[in-house]
């Protein structure tokens, strides 16, 4: 049982310290770090306000949102001035006239009592007396003298009844009498009495005779007029919406804050009034946000496998992602109006095409498009800015091997954002000042994005020990420490990289690599033989030390210049692809010529093959067996006595084949499309180098230095030509008696 426990422990912890483990552990760390810093973002920020309070905030609209409050005040307003529905009474205008009439049968029939009365009474005791109902007191407040006239002659009483009954009620009987315009409607009607009667004592009459008998005629239906003021009221509220718009102040700062606008930002989540978090808003941020990356990571799985499962390309693309995210951070934080045009998403992208590729690139600006896009509210500008910029950059800045050239991409992408926005601008009936301005920031945007790659790229090469195109022109100088060692300590094997350079360059070019990484991997292919130059038959310049080595020794001798150069290579800081290249370049072949000396020279033992093979491991790129091609091929070429370029055609295309054969390159992505590619690329560069010459027959003629310069500078034999050559090789400007004096040198025959 312990003993399981220990395995189950060991396997653990070897997992744990395995590539892919924290392969998984940075995938997870980027997605929690976008997720989390998109969410916080998108989360609307918390104001501590309170009606009535005095805002510290100057607070704009994320969204367009109705202000209902002020909506719904708008409306009963405009509800309240509805006029109310009035209904006829009805028999309200019959009994104005029945009224009339009864008045004027009344008012006379007390005239005649009084008139025929035999009481000796003054008149108004009288008026008083047969009044019983005290219906026509207004008669007592007329002037004796006037009451006198009416009582000895009636005809203005009944002119005033033809004038009432005919004239003014009926104009007073159209019209809507309430209670509230009942008083000012029988003033009118008075003031036309008072235009045909001009005695006063008639006006009292018609006076009292209007306050009696107009009534209202019409009243207010309130069933109907709630009825009409509500389906007003729900109208307004549908049809005319007090709304803030998208970037419209809600609130300023100094500002009281009002019920209405309390509402707004109490519907947008913006008051602080519980402190707790939006969970739901937080759910919805992470799940879109894995669905986006579960999606980038699968294509890249199935599209990009070997980037994939690399650790450290993972960690540069998660370190990209979130170096962007920080950037969105802090423009959000300082600057949020002009954030959406400022943040400088092309960083990403950028990084990531010139560290893995245009594919990758794109892929990235995707993710981190539609992932700010979620933080800055779905802003249309940001989206097609960020999606169109960020897929133009890869493509801008994949292979420059030059700042400058970085740089002026920058400029082009400053342009195609401006020009973005402003379209976009058009589409939204932006003013011209307002695009002017927003396309100012985009431009500013695109030169920015760049300074900041070009200014993060040292950090990213040394930390995940990548390798960018400027990078590789530095390891190409042929000032490098390295290089200049390998000039000087071994000048063939200098040579020979030189050679393999070109061969392997040329032929990535042709099958679509990157061949500035193959020619610099072939320059540094062989720097482990700086450690014993002369063991290697293009440094030896006189015996070789093979030949008195064992064909094993020689073999091990030979085989650890691979590990040799690797340790070089770390020694001096060599990215870990060009190392890769310097373990690679010979896969597990075997040592034919020592593996053939050691079975011509045995005692009979049984010799193991696998102690003449390199130690591999075998290629894994593309540019990798391209250097380790080229590499046999200008070696087997050069030791070819006889370079025909039959011969030469025949050589390549059976060491691609033996290489193919002995399945050296099972581990790297080449077709036979590609192999043969790479043949015909060797032959173009081998029949420039190994072409055929002249022959030269009158140089060839010629036995010693003497014999030459006498018959270019047509002299005599036994004369030299003063600063021509001798035949010891120096060049020698003195008088011919002092050459013909110095020992050892040429002197005349």
């Amino acid at each position: 049982m312990v003993k399981k426990n220990k395995k189950s422990g060991k396997k653990l912890f070897g997992f744990l310290k395995s590539v892919s483990f924290q392969r998984l552990i940075a995938l997870f760390i980027t997605f929690l770090a976008l997720s989390t810093m998109v969410a916080y973002e998108a989360a609307p920020k918390k104001y501590k306000l309170a009606i009535g309070s005095v805002s510290q905030y100057d607070i704009n609209a994320p969204r367009d949102i109705e202000n209902t409050l002020k909506t719904r005040e708008n409306a009963e307003l405009k509800a309240a001035g509805l006029k109310p529905v009035i209904v006829p009474i009805e028999g309200a205008n019959d009994s104005i006239t029945s009224g009339a009439y009864a008045y004027f049968d009344g008012i006379s029939n007390l005239l005649n009592q009084v008139r025929n009365s035999e009481q000796k009474e003054d008149l108004a005791t009288l008026i008083q007396e047969y009044d019983r109902g005290n219906n026509y007191s207004v008669l007592i407040q007329i002037p004796e003298d006037k009451l006198l006239t009416l009582l000895t002659d009636e005809s203005e009483i009944l002119r005033l009844k033809t004038v009432v009954i005919n004239s003014v009620l009926p104009g007073i009987k159209r019209k809507q009498l309430m209670e509230e315009n009942l008083g000012s409607e029988k003033e009118a009607a008075l003031a036309q009495v008072r235009t045909v009667f001009d005695d006063e004592s008639i006006q009292l009459i018609a006076k009292d005779l209007l306050d009696k008998v107009i009534v209202p005629n019409s009243r207010i239906d309130e069933k109907a007029t709630e009825e009409e003021r509500n389906a007003l009221f729900e109208t307004a509220v549908k049809e005319s919406p007090v709304i803030i718009y998208k970037d419209e102040r809600i609130i300023s700062k100094d500002e009281i804050v009002t019920e209405d606008k309390f509402q707004v930002l109490k519907e947008l989540n913006y008051i602080d009034s519980e402190g707790k978090p939006d969970y739901l808003l937080y759910i919805a941020v992470f799940m879109l946000i894995f669905a986006m990356y579960f999606l980038t990571m699968l294509y890249l799985k199935n599209f990009h496998k070997k980037l994939y499962y690399d650790k450290n390309a993972v960690m540069l693309v998660g370190v990209s992602i979130i170096i962007a995210c920080l950037f969105a951070l802090l423009f959000r934080e300082f600057i949020p109006d002009y954030a959406p045009l400022i943040i400088p998403t092309l960083v990403a992208p950028v990084i990531t095409s010139i560290f893995l590729g245009i594919q990758p690139a794109i892929a990235v600006n995707m993710l981190l498009t539609f992932s700010f896009a979620l933080m800055l509210g779905g802003n249309t500008q940001f989206i097609f800015m960020s999606l169109i910029g960020g897929t133009i950059a890869p493509y801008l800045t994949v292979n420059a091997t030059q700042r400058r050239k970085i740089s002026l991409a920058g400029v082009m992408l400053g342009g195609i954002n401006l020009l973005v926005v402003v379209l976009t601008g058009m589409l939204e009936k932006k003013g011209v000042e307002s695009l002017l301005n927003e396309g100012g920031l985009a431009f500013v945007n695109g030169i920015f994005s760049i300074i900041l790659a070009i200014g993060i790229l040292p950090f990213l090469e040394s930390t995940f020990n990548v390798i960018t195109p400027m990078k590789l022109l530095e390891l190409a100088d042929p000032n490098h420490p390295l290089l200049k060692r390998l000039l000087m300590e071994a000048p063939g094997t200098y040579h020979h990289s030189l050679m393999v350079g070109n061969l392997a360059e040329v032929a990535t070019r042709e099958i679509g690599g990157n061949s500035l990484l193959s020619r610099v991997g072939a320059y540094f292919h062989d720097i482990g033989k700086l450690k014993r130059p002369h063991y290697f038959k293009e440094n030896q310049m006189a015996e070789n030390p093979h030949d008195n080595l064992t064909a094993s020794t020689s073999s091990r001798l030979i085989i650890s210049h691979t590990r040799d150069g690797e340790e070089l290579a770390l020694k001096y800081k060599l990215p870990r692809v060009i190392r890769d290249m310097i373990v690679q370049h010979h896969g597990n072949t075997v040592m034919v010529y020592f593996y053939h000396k050691a079975t011509q020279n045995g005692n009979g033992e049984e010799l193991n093959e696998a102690d003449f093979r390199y130690q591999g491991p075998l290629p894994d790129t593309r540019e990798a067996a391209v250097v380790m091609l080229a590499d046999s091929v200008e070696a087997a070429v050069r030791a070819m006595p006889d370079k025909t370029h039959a011969k030469i055609e025949g050589l390549v295309r059976k060491i691609i084949k033996d290489k193919l054969d002995d399945g050296q390159l099972d581990r790297c992505d080449l077709t036979l499309k590609d192999l043969t590619i790479i043949a015909e690329s060797f032959l173009k560069v081998l029949s420039g180098i190994f072409h055929e010459r002249p022959v030269y027959p009158e140089f060839e003629k010629k036995n010693d230095f003497k014999e030459l310069d006498n018959r270019i500078y047509n002299l005599p034999n036994g004369q030299a030509k003063e600063g021509v050559p001798n035949q010891n090789g120096s060049n020698s400007l003195q008088p011919a008696e002092n050459t013909k004096s110095s020992p050892g040198n040429h002197k005349p025959s």
